[in-house]
């Protein structure tokens, strides 16, 4: 689909799609879903590539055909959302620890630490209907009338977005609008989008991730929780859960490591378990790690990376 035709199709997508029984519209994600995987093509393999080292084997056709379903669900729902009320949101969504999650954003900001699983945007707008205000980060969008429609549409939730290009640092903008606020802050982190990730180890394979979740908690000394986002369907209640780990205690600097990255690290390896658990629904059908992205890419990055260490090193 070219780009024009991608730009037209979602924003029909938005128009039409929340008028359509939820049911429907569900069902008609799950043919795509089928279609989809039938086909074979480089982003399916791309998944099925990603979750195999998360899960330490190949998934089977069964597992590798559900988490399309799952992809396709979140974007069918994302365009469904529009359509539900307030109460439907609010009970959209099981929080394991909510008190926990309340209790901390009570006392200023939390930041989450998410991976691109589940359905983020009905999570968010839940969050903001039965907690505090969300404020988060989203990547633009070429054409900027698509991102634009985003972003109204997740605002129109509830949330606050700030808008991010590839390469372009928010953190100053983020940094000032979560400070001193009763605010949660949920960034997806799972892939680096800014061109300054850092390498970690996700289930024994390097990766590339975003900092900005532990640098932003360390800069706003807040505690950083982590989480993933999975469907649950529970007759008559959530549609999906979020699983929280954490605060995960900053270890510090130590030999070759900056605080950020050790933190990183850190989080990875607590939400490891549950990414591993909820495979299924971790929508990533792009490269994460190491050994898949492109080597002038990684070196932009890790050249990026070392930018950023001295700049926070010279910040007073």
């Amino acid at each position: 689909m070219s780009g024009k035709g991608s730009t037209a199709f979602f924003l029909t997508a938005w128009k039409v799609a929340p008028h359509l029984p939820l049911g429907l519209v569900r069902g008609i994600s799950r043919v795509a879903a089928d279609v989809t995987w039938a086909c074979r093509g480089a982003q399916v393999r791309r998944l099925e590539s990603n979750h195999a080292r998360i899960m330490g084997r190949r998934p089977t056709g069964a597992e590798s055909r559900a988490a399309v379903r799952s992809h396709l669900r979140n974007y069918a729902e994302q365009f469904a959302l529009g359509g539900l009320s307030q109460e439907d949101i609010a009970h959209a969504l099981r929080i394991d620890r909510s008190a926990d999650l309340r209790a901390l954003a009570a006392q200023g900001p939390v930041v989450l630490a998410l991976t691109h699983s589940g359905n983020w945007d009905l999570a968010g707008a839940a969050v903001s209907e039965n907690l505090f205000p969300v404020l988060t980060v989203a990547e633009r969008l070429d054409p900027p009338e698509l991102f634009d429609a985003f972003v109204d549409f997740r605002e129109g939730l509830g949330m606050e977005i700030i808008g991010a290009g590839k390469g372009e640092s928010v953190f100053p903008v983020l940094l000032e609008r979560a400070r001193g606020r009763s605010v949660v802050v949920p960034l997806l982190a799972d892939r680096d989008v800014s061109g300054a990730g850092i390498e970690v180890d996700l289930a024994g394979h390097r990766a590339l991730v975003a900092a900005g979740p532990a640098a932003l908690a360390q800069r706003l000394g807040c505690p950083l929780m982590a989480g993933v986002l999975h469907y649950v369907d529970e007759p008559r209640g959530a549609t999906i859960a979020l699983e929280l780990v954490g605060p995960v205690e900053a270890p510090g600097a130590s030999a070759g490591h900056t605080s950020v990255e050790t933190h990183t690290q850190a989080w990875v390896d607590a939400l490891t378990p549950l990414m591993r658990t909820h495979v299924r629904d971790w929508h990533m059908m792009q490269p994460v790690f190491v050994e898949d992205l492109d080597p002038q890419r990684l070196a932009r990055a890790r050249a990026r990376h070392r930018i950023s260490e001295q700049e926070e090193a010279e910040r007073p």
